[in-house]
């Protein structure tokens, strides 16, 4: 297969038909609790893909030429990989509070909380750790296919959170039943959101 086309559909896949938050259900932490605001979704967004891939790229080469030449790449790569997503965490933190106050107050706890998402720590470890997770792509990347791969899955997490977001304030002014209304009808939209994405399978023939 040619090497574009093969990185086209890495990135596809990662993205849509294997969604980390509506096909996967990894890292609903943020999804659901800064989806309210479509500006700090927008801004979160931005900060997971930067953390997501900037770890990738760091952990790659923290696995490749420190952990497996010591030998000590099944024991330490989770402290390891943890710490350097906590570094790229506190230095976007850093960079919020110096220069976006406004978008640093209203993410809260929930950019900090980046440093422990399970979509990071999954994205970076699935795409530089063999055999991590065993679905539909064989995970054991080079470091120009693990970059393609966290892009995509980044612009995946991304668009679910936006596309989600952007649904819960129409409906703030839609007419929900009284019982419906707040988490509740939040669920049952991610849930339906999530059957158009789980549906995209089927035009890849997975």
């Amino acid at each position: 297969m040619n090497t574009g086309v093969y990185l086209a559909l890495l990135f596809v896949g990662a993205a849509l038909v294997n969604n980390i938050l509506l096909t996967r259900f990894i890292g609903l932490c943020p999804f659901f609790g800064v989806s309210n605001d479509f500006q700090t979704s927008v801004g979160m967004s931005l900060a997971v893909a930067f953390v997501m891939t900037m770890a990738t790229a760091a952990t790659w080469f923290f696995w490749n030429f420190v952990l497996v030449p010591l030998g000590v790449g099944e024991f330490l790569y989770i402290p390891a990989f943890i710490l350097v997503i906590a570094s790229l965490v506190q230095f976007m933190e850093m960079f919020l509070r110096r220069y976006v106050p406004g978008l640093y107050r209203s993410m809260g706890i929930y950019l900090p909380l980046i440093t422990t998402n399970c979509a990071v720590f999954a994205t970076a470890t699935e795409a530089v750790k063999p055999g991590f997770f065993k679905m539909n792509l064989p995970y054991a990347f080079g470091f120009g296919e693990a970059i393609v791969y966290a892009l995509g899955v980044s612009a995946g997490f991304a668009l679910a959170l936006l596309t989600f977001s952007a649904l819960r304030e129409r409906l703030e002014l839609a007419p929900v039943p009284r019982v419906f209304k707040g988490n509740a009808i939040a669920f049952i939209t991610a849930g339906l959101l999530s059957l158009g994405y789980v549906g995209m399978a089927g035009w890849f023939g997975l």
